[in-house]
């Protein structure tokens, strides 16, 4: 007969192989053809035997296929169908799209809405403008939270313990952006309180700007966040602050359930 000791290890060990697992999918960007056992194991920092074994679970179930061109694995089918599943589910993105496709054709910009991914925010629907002065990300693109306007329009929708966990997550990688994150989700609702909106000049990605702000479902749970950006030579500062921004937080607010600076006195203080 197994002791209380000998099912709370059981457990564990299957708590800790199902996170290994969702972690090994975490690993599969957009535009991804396939990932080596070896690859996977260097970006995840697990054991080679570990992913071996993870991936070769998986595979059985469905979550990855083989590429047997280059002995490697890419995302199945039915990782697909939760990816799928995940997305419609989220009402906002109907609800959002016109006005965000409107906003990206009058401003030939590109209008991104973003979900919370671990210490990087998901884009879940776009609408792009005209190509010369949009960027090339696209839905299911992953921006780093700490130093992305879209990131940091989250951030300061989050309280100090949110702030707190993904500090702590983000610490294994960028110990310095984690320890400003604070900062930098004060900084945002600064930003958000005075102009509706907070605005990033070339500090993720030289020679793109973008303006975000923060998102509310109208389920008053899910939050997100919005942005709008493109080429930098040929969106202004000066155009980014009186055009872009403002129409951005007027969007935000078309779609949350509450404005942007209504939301950071709710959420981030």
């Amino acid at each position: 007969m197994e002791t209380n000791r000998g099912l709370r290890v059981k457990k564990e060990t299957s708590l800790n192989s199902l996170r290994r697992g969702f972690l090994i999918l975490e690993t599969f960007g957009v535009g991804e053809d396939s990932l080596s056992n070896a690859e996977i194991s260097a970006r995840t920092e697990l054991p080679k035997s570990t992913v071996s074994r993870l991936t070769s679970v998986l595979c059985d179930m469905g979550y990855l296929l083989p590429a047997s061109a280059v002995g490697g694995f890419r995302i199945g089918p039915r990782a697909l169908r939760l990816g799928y599943s995940a997305l419609a589910s989220l009402n906002i993105r109907q609800r959002a799209r016109q006005p965000m496709q409107a906003l990206a054709s009058r401003a030939s910009v590109s209008v991104s809405l973003g979900i919370r991914q671990g210490i990087d925010m998901l884009y879940v629907e776009q609408a792009r403008g005209a190509a010369s002065l949009s960027t090339r990300l696209t839905v299911g693109d992953r921006l780093p939270i700490a130093v992305s306007a879209i990131g940091q329009a989250y951030l300061s929708i989050c309280n100090d313990g949110e702030i707190a966990e993904i500090a702590a997550q983000l610490s294994a990688t960028e110990p310095q952006l984690a320890a400003d994150l604070a900062k930098t989700a004060a900084e945002a609702r600064k930003q958000i309180a005075a102009q509706g909106y907070c605005l990033s000049m070339n500090s993720w990605v030289s020679g793109v700007h973008a303006v975000a702000a923060p998102v509310l479902d109208l389920d008053t749970k899910t939050r997100m966040a919005i942005n709008c950006g493109g080429v930098a030579a040929l969106l202004s500062e000066t155009r980014m602050r009186e055009e872009i921004g403002p129409a951005l937080e007027t969007l935000a607010s078309q779609i949350s359930a509450l404005p942007p600076r209504e939301l950071i006195a709710h959420f981030g203080q």
